[in-house]
């Protein structure tokens, strides 16, 4: 959209440095639609558009054109409060999404307070998808809704199961069991011990990724951190 394009150019860093450092951390996003702008300005852009009249017809205009248009996107649709709205918002947006920057930007607040009996088989359903994005998302809504009340060990198994390979699926489901892990320990290393769900083999590469997440937390007590240590020395060579 012409009119959140120039408040975002007029909010862009002067130089290049930043958009060249965000091209690189961001990676599988089009270098050529990345404009330069830092992320407290990429939000006061999407403030404007949620209290103008911009906002649905800006919502409805897929797909953008500009990375940082969908970062306002993102910020936008989080303010929804209605889950139908945001549900159907997600849906419409999520095949676009083509980074790990925006997938996990996205997280309304009309999933707050929501049951597990909503939640999950929302879940379920990204996760399911061949979208690498969308899939990356479904597993953030676990992360981010369902590791305190609506937990079920089951869940760490359903997100495990839905890791497809694919660096940025199999990345969320490592950060997703490193932050599980901060209080449901026994749960995640369980799995992690037996190197196998619902009788298949677990990928060595996602538990390397778990323990590196696991470690670098600042949450995970320090002999939790040695017996992982000692786990990756065990696991096969990459």
């Amino acid at each position: 959209m012409v009119e959140v394009e120039h408040m975002l150019r007029e909010l862009a860093d002067t130089t290049t440095e930043y958009r060249e450092f965000n091209i690189r951390i961001v990676a599988t996003a089009d270098p050529a639609t990345v404009i330069g702008v830092r992320v407290p300005n990429v939000r006061k852009v999407a403030k404007k558009v949620q209290h103008s009249e911009l906002r649905e017809p800006f919502l409805a205009e897929l797909p953008h054109a500009w990375y940082e248009e969908y970062l306002v996107h993102a910020f936008v649709l989080n303010e929804e409060r209605d889950l139908n709205r945001a549900v159907r918002q997600l849906n419409s947006v999520l095949p676009w999404v083509d980074n790990w920057s925006v997938s996990d930007s996205l997280n309304p607040k009309a999933f707050n307070g929501k049951s597990v009996d909503v939640l999950l088989p929302l879940a379920q359903g990204w996760m399911a998808s061949n979208h690498t994005y969308t899939r990356r998302f479904g597993v953030s809504v676990l992360m981010h809704h369902l590791l305190d009340e609506g937990y079920d060990p089951s869940q760490l198994r359903l997100a495990v199961a839905a890791d497809n390979g694919e660096y940025y699926v199999s990345m969320m489901v490592a950060w997703y069991l490193a932050e599980a892990m901060v209080t449901h320990e026994d749960d995640v290393m369980d799995i992690l011990n037996s190197g196998e769900v619902n009788s298949e083999e677990l990928n060595p590469r996602l538990i390397r990724m778990t323990i590196q997440k696991a470690i670098e937390s600042r949450r995970i007590p320090p002999q939790t951190k040695d017996h992982l240590r000692q786990m990756r020395k065990s696991l096969p060579r990459k």
